[in-house]
């Protein structure tokens, strides 16, 4: 298929049944200087053509995923009924999100900038299907008090979950007021309970803001909190990103990715969404995404051929989601 037709037909089921836009109302498309121009037009289009009012607003990038956008745009956030954010960076972890996820604001607040990433891999998936997976698995993981991620290259990381809701389950379908979730559909999520982190991490292919790896990272984690960055210069990299930065070292998220057409690719966005990975992040963990610590960075690594075990069950091995 020719790919504006495939990226106006994504945009439609996106627009149309995901978000469930409906006439009059208004749609807030953020994007930066990064993003595929297409992007935005071909969701425009198609939310005008549902009789919404749509609105596209480009900035520069941010320098970080987490860091606050712009204040007009995080202005224009809290004034909008549905919102959809397909800047380079994403904007999931931050106080404007959440600010407008209070007001009753819905939408999807990361989703990929690069048009090949919606019209190829996870965006082609059925959000709708890896919805029901991902509420099971969200009723599993809400009665759980502890959680072990082990994997071949090294990871082994407990944390205590107890108290946490799961987050993400909605696998990018937001229908009513305050529902919020990111593309491309196909994770869930919580933040652990703050300083309960211990072990090992192995970030592997690719971590946020660094892009792809060319050899592992390992963050060596004790109280919740990452004490040392080991590796190459990508690891150097990392630490220079997180010098100085409130918050940054603080385990903030343990993902599992659920969607099966999700590539491993140089963008984190599409990568952690892939069936049977985990993905830790350093970072912000508030926003009223559950937990207490605010930073301007939130950076997601990923973990291959993940083992996880929810109160000693293994319920993610090595690919497979467990019945």
């Amino acid at each position: 298929m020719d790919g504006s037709i495939e990226l106006a037909a994504i945009a439609h089921r996106v627009v149309a049944s995901y978000l469930g836009i409906k006439p009059g109302e208004t749609f807030l498309i953020v994007a930066d200087t990064r993003t595929a121009p297409s992007i935005p037009r071909a969701l425009a289009g198609q939310a005008l053509a549902l009789g919404a009012d749509p609105v596209i607003s480009v900035s520069p990038p941010r320098s970080r995923s987490g860091e606050e956008p712009p204040g007009p745009v995080a202005a224009a956030m809290l004034e909008a009924d549905v919102v959809l954010a397909c800047a380079s960076t994403s904007m999931y972890h931050t106080e404007a999100k959440g600010a407008a996820q209070r007001k009753g604001v819905r939408g999807a607040f990361n989703a990929p900038s690069a048009e090949d990433a919606w019209t190829r891999g996870a965006m082609r998936a059925d959000f709708e299907e890896i919805r029901r997976q991902a509420e099971r698995l969200r009723d599993r993981w809400a009665t759980a008090r502890t959680v072990r991620v082990t994997s071949p290259a090294g990871t082994d990381l407990t944390m205590v979950t107890e108290g946490r809701q799961p987050r993400g389950w909605l696998t990018g379908i937001c229908r009513n007021p305050g529902e919020v979730s990111a593309y491309p559909g196909g994770e869930v999520s919580l933040p652990p309970v703050e300083g309960t982190a211990e072990g090992v991490v192995v970030v592997e292919r690719v971590l946020t803001d660094i892009g792809a790896l060319s050899e592992p990272i390992t963050w060596i984690v004790r109280d919740g909190e990452v004490v040392d960055i080991r590796g190459g210069g990508e690891a150097r990299a990392l630490e220079a990103h997180v010098e100085g930065v409130a918050g940054a070292r603080n385990i903030g998220e343990i993902g599992i990715g659920l969607n099966p057409s999700a590539r491993i690719t140089p963008d984190i966005t599409e990568s952690k969404k892939r069936l049977g990975t985990a993905h830790v992040a350093m970072g912000d963990s508030a926003g009223e995404y559950g937990g207490n610590v605010v930073s301007d960075v939130h950076l997601d690594g990923l973990i291959l051929d993940a083992v996880i075990e929810f109160d000693g069950e293994v319920v993610v091995d090595r690919g497979r989601v467990l019945p």
